[in-house]
Formats: structure tokens, C-alpha cells, sequence
């Protein structure tokens, strides 16, 4: 745990009376049942496939200039990122320009303020071809940060996605951080 002290207690019964009298308890818990396991571009025949197969329909001949798209459990930002640099490939690409409002949630306040700043230690670097990294990030130190342009078109919001209501008007919504934790009467 990183936080600054360790339960540790061989009685269930126990534990539930310490949650029951220690608000921080409660919280030390919920934070280490969240999962925040993402990548920018894991598993890269998806956005491949996103790229070549269904961005184009989404943004071809389109009226309304502006884009609206929906990161929902973006843990710390790797996906929603990820999202804004296919768009201004894409934007660049075809020579388009689109107001591309990308509206990230998480129910976690800690990965939401990490997300916001978008710096990423040097690692990512592994997960990235040199161009991307180049064109869409700038160095830190040992660190790297999201570039500032990449950075506005993502809202990042505290959002808890089973008692809030969604967001409306929405192009695309990306949800693959999110339903493989929840029951099926909650992905429903």
C-alpha cells in the first residue's frame, strides 16, 4: 500500500468493525479495489482497427465541426490521450479540422488529477513509435508531458458512472478501461 500505514489483522470481523468506525480505512480500501491498468494504445489492432475502419465514417462529411467522444473509467488518462492523437492524425491527415471534445471520466480523484497533468515517466516510451513521442509529447526530465494542444481538446471529470448521469450528444463512446469489471446487470 503507498499509503502511510498497513492493517493488519487475522479477523475478518475485525476488519469489518475498523471500516465501520475509520472513515480513512474506508477510503485506503476503495483505493486499493481500483484497477487502474491502461496503456497508451494497449492492444493495438483495436485502434488500428478504429483508425482504418471507423474513424473516417465518424468524421468524413460531416456537418456539425464539432466532435464529441467519451472516455468513461480513463484511469489516468493513457486512453483518452490516445483517442486526441488518432484525431489529429487523422485531422492532419485529410487536411480537416474538427473541435474535438473529448470528456474522460473516472471515479477515482487521484488518477483523475494524474491524467490532467498528462506526465508519463519515460517507460511509455516503449509503448509509443519515436514519431508519436515526438510529435505529441515533450520531455521532462526523466518524464514526458502530453503536448498542451493534445492536452485541451481532453476534459477529465470525477464521474461515478453508476449513480451520475452519462453525458448526451455523444459521437463515441469508449468505455474499454470499464466493463470487463463490472456485473452484467451493470454493463447492461
Amino acid at each position: 500500500s503507498h499509503y502511510e500505514f498497513d492493517v493488519h489483522l487475522d479477523d475478518i470481523d475485525a476488519y469489518v468493525r475498523l471500516l465501520q468506525e475509520s472513515e480513512r480505512e474506508v477510503e485506503i480500501l476503495f483505493r486499493e479495489l481500483l484497477i487502474g491498468v491502461t496503456s497508451f494504445f494497449r492492444d493495438k489492432p483495436v485502434w488500428e482497427a478504429l483508425v482504418e475502419q471507423h474513424l473516417s465514417q465518424l468524421l468524413k462529411d460531416r456537418e456539425s465541426r464539432e466532435i464529441r467522444m467519451w472516455v468513461a473509467g480513463c484511469s489516468t488518462g493513457e486512453e483518452a490521450y490516445s483517442l486526441a492523437m488518432i484525431c489529429a492524425d487523422w485531422m492532419e491527415r485529410y487536411g480537416e479540422r474538427f473541435d474535438v471534445k473529448i470528456f474522460a471520466t473516472d471515479i477515482d480523484r487521484d488518477a483523475i488529477t494524474k491524467a490532467g497533468q498528462g506526465i508519463y515517466a519515460e517507460v511509455i516510451a516503449a509503448d509509443l513509435s519515436p514519431r508519436l513521442i515526438t510529435k505529441y509529447f515533450h520531455r521532462q526530465g526523466d518524464q514526458f508531458q502530453i503536448a498542451r494542444f493534445i492536452r485541451e481538446m481532453v476534459v477529465f471529470a470525477q464521474h461515478n458512472l453508476v449513480t451520475d448521469p452519462p453525458f448526451t450528444n455523444l459521437d463515441l463512446i469508449s468505455c474499454r478501461n470499464l466493463l470487463i469489471y463490472l456485473q452484467p446487470v451493470l454493463q447492461q
